[in-house]
């Protein structure tokens, strides 16, 4: 039943990979990049990842069942040489430092912060990397700030305001909910079915934005600080 639940909500969430294929067009051919998608759920973009970029992918997400479903669709795919999942945080990932030429945080650093994530995050991208960041549309001044003070330079951004965010995703997640009849299904989708009222009545607070970045030469030094 996890798995159908699952498969909903990720047909649901494909409408939303186009604006991820729209900043990676900023991003030049590379022969055979190591990529690190952290925070990756039940991995749509991580499969998309994997069909336009060469190279192998490392994904993290903590949640055992998010990533145990995303194993499942990799062997499907015979996606099992290129793809490399790990139960973790972030917090606990150790890996060393400059390994991965494309890092790829798609709504992570909402949950754990932006500065604290961002300099967790940097550290693993090497020179001349690109940083790929999906966040909520909130103190962007402020974030545009603190990239650059950390020697990032911001290639791209793409604002999403709250209708992409309806018509993209939440309209048709409504839809999959409401046809659904079994009672135990449904409580499986007790919180989006919470999300997408909260998604009514505070629409706009459902803005989000994409960072292409670039890691130039410098040191992380900049200590995180309360907005």
């Amino acid at each position: 039943m996890k798995d159908e639940y699952f498969k909903i909500k990720d047909n649901c969430r494909k409408g939303l990979t186009q604006y991820l294929a729209s900043v990676c067009k900023n991003i030049p051919e590379l022969h055979n990049p190591e990529i690190l998608d952290v925070g990756c759920g039940s991995g749509v973009p991580t499969l998309w990842l994997a069909g336009h970029f060469s190279g192998k992918i490392t994904v993290i997400d903590p949640d055992k069942e998010s990533i145990d479903y995303l194993q499942k669709k990799i062997t499907a795919k015979n996606l099992q040489d290129k793809i490399e999942t790990l139960c973790t945080s972030l917090d606990e990932f150790n890996c060393e430092t400059g390994l991965f030429d494309i890092i790829l945080a798609e709504g992570l650093l909402n949950i754990v912060g932006f500065e604290t994530g961002f300099l967790k995050i940097v550290k693993f991208l090497k020179k001349n990397g690109y940083l790929i960041i999906h966040d909520e549309f909130k103190d962007h001044d402020q974030k545009m700030e603190f990239i650059r003070s950390n020697n990032c330079t911001v290639i791209e951004t793409l604002y999403l305001d709250e209708k992409v965010w309806w018509n993209d995703y939440y309209r048709q997640l409504e839809i999959e909910i409401k046809n659904i009849s079994d009672p135990l299904m449904i409580e499986l989708f007790k919180r989006d079915i919470e999300e997408i009222s909260y998604y009514k009545t505070m629409t706009h607070l459902f803005r989000s934005i994409y960072y292409i970045l670039k890691k130039d030469d410098g040191i992380y030094a900049i200590l995180p600080r309360a907005w």
